[in-house]
């Protein structure tokens, strides 16, 4: 598998006003997809990006959550950034059905692999 972070890349224009930061992420192989679980704490469906663009996958989330007037803050457990991910794809995704699903800030990925890419069984005669 070749799920590589780009340790190079490029603030943009949506990035520029505020810092952003890779977030925590998980990836599985199975023998028909690749899973990569993104943990983007205080991120809301409508403030989220995915886009596949050729070899790269690339994640934007923005954190939209914002304490009540009334609350003072005494600890957070984790800083109030933006987040950005960026991949490198493996050859054997299937760019067309990657799948994505957020629930309660966690975003789950599903990259299916090709049908080429696949095991397949190869029947013996004789």
């Amino acid at each position: 598998m070749n799920l590589l972070v780009k340790k190079n890349h490029q603030t943009t224009n949506q990035t520029a006003a505020r810092r952003a930061v890779i977030p925590r992420y998980d990836v599985e192989e199975s023998a028909d997809a690749f899973t990569i679980t993104a943990y983007l704490p205080g991120v809301d469906r409508a403030a989220l990006e995915t886009h596949v663009d050729g070899e790269q996958l690339t994640v934007f989330g923005r954190r939209t959550w914002t304490p009540p007037s009334d609350w003072t803050s005494v600890y957070r457990e984790s800083a109030q950034t933006d987040y950005r991910l960026v991949l490198e794809l493996d050859h054997r995704v299937n760019r067309e059905a990657v799948r994505a699903e957020l629930n309660q800030g966690v975003l789950t990925l599903t990259l299916p692999k090709a049908e080429t890419a696949k095991p397949r069984r190869i029947e013996i005669k004789g």
